[in-house]
C-alpha cells in the first residue's frame, strides 16, 4: 500500500471514518429487516410498531446516504491528490535523472499511470472499505448468533485458499501483457512517424503489417490476462456462495427447527452474509488486479524512491583557467570512436574540431559534460577531475545542438526555460543572439507551435544560442551547430558565438567554410587521424 503514502494522512483518516459509517449503513439494512420480522412474529405486535421501525430505518439510511456522498467525494479527492503527487514524482525523476530508464516515456506518463490509478490506487482504497464492511458485519453477527457467524467466517477463508492458486498465473500473464503493451506503443509511434516515408516508397501495406504483429501479440496477452482474472473471480464467487451462503443457511434452518434460533435473527445473519461474502470476494478480486499491475508499478518505483538532491546552478563556476583532456578513450560495440585523445584548452580559446562521420563528435561533447563515462582517460578543469560526473561538470558548459528542442509554448519560455531573468540581462542576450526583430514583431507571448513549426531554422538556432548565453557558463559546446543552415546564416551564427568576450568555444563539425575556420584560434582536423 505504498501508493497511499502519497495521500494526506488526515484525508485518509477521514476516509476510514466515512468507510466505517458506510459499512454501518450496509449492516443496518440487515438489522432493520431482522427486527421487523421478529416484531411481526410476536403475538401482540402492532402495525404501528413495524411502521415506526421502518421510519427509523429510513431516517438512518438517509443520514448514511449523505455520509456516503461525502465518502465518494473524499475518495475522488484522495485519488486526485495521489495522481498529482505521483505524476510530479515521475516527471521529477525523468527531468533530473534522465529518460534513459524507460523505453517509452509517453506511454509511462499516460497509459501506465492511468493503470496505476484504476487498478492499484482505487483498489487499495476500496479494500479499506471492504475490510470495514467485513469487520462490522462480523461484530454484529457475533452479537446475535455466534455459531452462524463463526460458520460464515470460516466459509470466507476457503475462497482465499482458492485465490492463491491463481496468483502466479495472473502475475505471469500480467508481465507478458505489460511487455507487449510497451512493444506495441513503440511500434505504434514508429508507424505514425513513418507514414510519410512509407507513402514515398509505396510500402504502406508492409508498414501496416509491421504494426499488426505487436497489436495481435498485445490483444492475445490481454485476452489471457483478462481470462485469468475473470475465471479466478467466477470460481472464487462460486466457492464463496456455496461455503458462505448455502451451507450456513442450511445450518441456520436446522437451528430454527430445533428452537435454538429466531427467524428474524437468521434473516439478519443471512443478509449480513453479503457483508461477509461480497467484501471478501471483492478483496480477493482487487488483490488479483493489483498483482496484475505490479510490473507497471515496479517501473515507477525508482521515481517514487528518488530524492532530489540537485540544486539549480549550485556553486556555478563563472570562469576557469585550463580544460585538460588526457588519454581519452571510448568505443561502441568494441569499435573505438575516440582513441587516446589528448588536449589542453585555455580560457577564452575558440577551438574547432573537424572530424569525419563515425569519429564520435557528439560522444566527445557528452564525455566533456559527464553524461557518458570514458573507458579510459580523464577530463580535468583546473585541478578538479570532472570525468563522468555530470553534477560537477555540466555547470561549466552550455550547449548548442544541431537540432534544438523547442517547446510548444511561447517565445519567453523557450528562451528562458522558465527561469527568472532580469529584463536588462535578457534584453542584452536577445540583442546578442539576433532575436530583437522577432521579439519586436511577434512579442514575448507568441506561441511557436509544436517543435517550433512557426519559426524558421535560423530563428530556432538563435533561440538555442540565447539559452546558452543566458546560462552564462564559461564554456560553450557547439554540436554541428550550423550544418543545416546556409552559408550566410552559418556565418552570422558563428559571428555571434565567436565574438562573445570571455567565452570559450569548442565546436565539432564535419564541414565548415574556410572563412569560418579563420575565426577560430585553433582548428583540429581529425579527418586523417584516429
Amino acid at each position: 500500500m505504498k501508493i497511499l503514502r502519497l495521500a494526506s494522512r488526515s484525508l485518509l483518516s477521514f476516509y476510514i471514518i466515512l468507510a466505517v459509517i458506510k459499512a454501518f449503513g450496509n449492516i443496518s439494512i440487515a438489522y432493520i429487516s431482522g427486527l421487523m420480522i421478529d416484531t411481526a412474529l410476536k403475538k401482540n405486535s402492532k402495525f404501528q410498531e413495524i411502521f415506526l421501525i421502518a421510519v427509523l430505518g429510513i431516517i438512518a439510511l438517509l443520514i448514511i446516504l449523505i455520509s456516503n456522498i461525502f465518502f465518494q467525494y473524499l475518495k475522488s479527492d484522495i485519488v486526485k491528490n495521489i495522481n498529482v503527487e505521483l505524476k510530479k514524482k515521475v516527471f521529477n525523476y525523468l527531468v533530473y535523472v534522465g529518460k534513459e530508464t524507460y523505453k517509452n516515456e509517453l506511454s509511462l506518463v499516460t497509459n501506465d499511470l492511468k493503470q496505476i490509478e484504476t487498478q492499484i490506487t482505487l483498489n487499495y482504497l476500496l479494500i479499506i472499505s471492504d475490510v470495514c464492511s467485513f469487520v462490522f458485519a462480523l461484530l454484529i453477527g457475533l452479537a446475535n448468533s455466534w455459531i452462524l457467524t463463526v460458520i460464515f467466517s470460516i466459509a470466507t477463508i476457503i475462497p482465499s485458499i482458492v485465490q492463491t492458486h491463481f496468483t502466479k498465473r495472473i502475475q505471469k500473464t500480467a508481465k507478458s501483457w505489460e511487455k507487449s503493451n510497451s512493444e506495441y506503443t513503440q511500434s505504434a509511434s514508429d508507424t505514425i512517424n513513418g507514414t510519410e516515408t512509407s507513402r514515398l516508397y509505396n510500402t504502406q501495406s508492409t508498414l501496416i503489417s509491421y504494426v499488426m504483429k505487436p497489436i495481435k501479440e498485445l490483444e492475445s496477452n490481454l485476452k489471457e490476462m483478462s481470462f485469468s482474472q475473470n475465471s479466478a473471480y467466477e470460481i472464487i464467487a462460486f466457492v464463496a456462495e456455496i461455503m458462505g451462503f448455502v451451507i450456513p443457511f442450511l445450518i441456520g434452518s436446522l437451528l430454527i427447527l430445533s428452537g435454538q434460533l429466531q427467524v428474524g435473527i437468521l434473516i439478519m445473519i443471512v443478509q449480513l452474509s453479503n457483508q461477509f461474502i461480497n467484501p471478501m470476494i471483492d478483496i480477493y478480486n482487487r488483490i488479483n488486479q493489483i498483482k496484475s499491475n505490479e510490473p507497471i508499478y515496479r517501473k515507477i518505483e525508482p521515481a517514487l524512491n528518488y530524492t532530489n538532491k540537485h540544486e539549480e546552478d549550485a556553486s556555478k563556476p563563472n570562469k576557469f583557467e585550463t580544460l585538460t583532456v588526457s588519454h581519452l578513450f571510448y568505443s561502441y560495440s568494441n569499435t573505438p570512436v575516440i582513441n587516446d585523445l589528448n588536449l589542453k584548452i585555455k580560457n577564452n580559446e575558440k577551438i574547432l574540431f573537424i572530424a569525419p562521420s563515425g569519429w564520435g563528435k557528439t560522444t566527445f561533447l557528452k564525455l566533456l559534460m559527464g553524461i557518458l563515462k570514458p573507458l579510459d582517460g580523464d577530463i580535468v578543469v583546473d585541478k578538479l577531475n570532472i570525468t563522468s560526473n555530470f553534477e560537477k561538470s555540466h555547470n561549466y558548459f552550455s550547449y548548442i545542438n544541431q537540432r534544438p528542442f523547442i517547446f510548444d509554448a511561447n517565445l519567453r519560455f523557450n528562451i528562458t526555460l522558465g527561469r527568472s531573468v532580469s529584463n536588462e540581462f535578457l534584453n542584452k542576450v536577445i540583442r546578442t543572439a539576433g532575436l530583437e526583430k522577432l521579439i519586436k514583431e511577434k512579442g514575448w507571448d507568441y506561441q511557436v507551435g509544436e517543435n517550433g513549426k512557426k519559426l524558421s531554422g535560423g530563428q530556432i538556432q538563435r533561440i538555442e544560442i540565447a539559452r546558452a548565453l543566458l546560462a552564462n557558463r564559461p564554456i560553450l559546446l557547439a554540436d554541428e551547430a550550423t550544418s543545416s543552415l546556409d552559408n550566410k546564416l552559418s556565418l552570422a551564427i558563428h559571428k555571434i558565438i565567436l565574438n562573445s568576450p570571455g567565452l570559450t568555444v569548442i565546436e565539432v563539425a564535419h564541414k565548415i567554410t574556410d572563412q569560418e575556420k579563420k575565426m577560430f584560434d585553433r582548428v583540429i582536423d581529425l579527418n586523417n587521424k584516429q
